[in-house]
């Protein structure tokens, strides 16, 4: 459901909703919630806080354009399996009914919607700085009965609005790499925790330089054979090596940094000394994909999403060049060398 379809005739929500926040959600914040999106009958969908002292910023990536981005990146059901496989290769259990931060939220659908399925009686609060996204998981969890569970506020959640000590999971489906200080991010969950609370994200890591290698031998292939790939592949196959490059330790001061909308790729070692410097006392990491035929999968899916095209595929010589990665590697190396990853933290006791 689009934030304009919600706003129920256009009306702004703070003109016309007395609304109260849920009584469980209202002790989560510093600062008081106010209404940001209501319906005619004064119920309010999405709440916003002010915190002065917060910087974050997007792009129309999640706000003009969030419908397009929810369509293209949906994928609710590929999350809920990366939150199982997570919870159990690292053995954390997590604390029934539990109370769940989630950052950078969105529309939902890979982070809200997995939750809901995996906790039940879970409460949650869904944060993003999109009021366009959230407006869309706000429209799902009022149409799914799940209204009451799930509290929408559109916050920087790397800001100190959340009352510290408050939360018992902490979630955030691809965040980290979107944030100028990706360390921010951590802390922001870690203050957010009880002690020994768990949190969960799911990240993008270095692995990516084998698929940029790939992708750079085709295109040198290419040439060679005076065999020029369909200029969408083409288009698909330069943006990622460009994608790959910029954010492959990458200088945050430099010009055009902060509007990136993926700034990083992140190594094991990072993570894990900024996960202690934030007050966790255990980091643990899945990765994902040790697949024979990894590199062939990624290569269709950077297709797809590059292009929004289903039929788009590589020649024949393409596939085989990703197949002398996908065969050179043994899955160890390619785990070790992961692309993504999920990242599992446990606040110290």
């Amino acid at each position: 459901m689009a934030f304009r379809d919600l706003l129920r005739g256009g009306r702004a929500a703070a003109a016309h909703a007395p609304g109260a926040a849920p009584a469980w959600a209202r002790p989560l914040f510093a600062g008081g919630l106010k209404p940001l999106l209501a319906r005619d009958d004064g119920r309010v969908l999405v709440w916003a806080i002010d915190d002065p002292g917060a910087a974050g910023t997007i792009t129309d990536q999640f706000t003009a354009n969030a419908e397009e981005y929810h369509r293209r990146y949906a994928a609710s059901d590929h999350f809920e399996r990366l939150f199982r496989q997570g919870i159990e290769a690292s053995g954390i259990a997590v604390a029934p009914a539990p109370l769940i931060l989630d950052l950078g939220s969105g529309s939902g659908v890979n982070s809200i919607v997995p939750c809901l399925r995996l906790f039940p009686g879970a409460r949650m609060v869904a944060t993003d700085l999109s009021g366009e996204l959230l407006a869309m998981l706000a429209g799902y969890a009022l149409d799914s009965g799940a209204s009451g569970s799930v509290t929408c506020v559109r916050m920087d959640a790397m800001g100190e609005a959340v009352t510290p000590g408050a939360f018992d999971l902490v979630t955030g489906a691809s965040i980290l790499h979107h944030l100028t200080v990706p360390e921010q991010g951590l802390a922001a969950a870690a203050r957010a925790l009880k002690p020994g609370g768990h949190a969960i994200f799911f990240e993008p890591f270095h692995g990516w330089a084998i698929m940029r290698l790939a992708f750079q031998w085709i295109l040198a292939e290419a040439d060679l054979r005076g065999q020029p790939l369909d200029p969408a592949a083409d288009a698909v196959l330069r943006a990622t090596i460009v994608d790959v490059a910029a954010r492959s330790d990458p200088d945050p001061d430099a010009a055009g940094f902060a509007a990136l909308d993926d700034k990083w790729l992140f190594s094991r070692t990072r993570i894990e000394e900024a996960a202690r410097a934030a007050g966790f006392g255990e980091a643990r990491f899945k990765p994902h994909g040790g697949k024979p035929t990894i590199y062939r999968e990624m290569a269709a899916v950077q297709l797809r999403l590059g292009s929004g095209r289903d039929d788009l595929t590589l020649p024949a010589w393409a596939d085989d060049i990703l197949a002398t990665f996908d065969d050179a590697l043994t899955r160890d190396a390619k785990l070790e060398l992961m692309m993504e990853g999920t990242i599992v933290l446990t606040k110290a006791a």
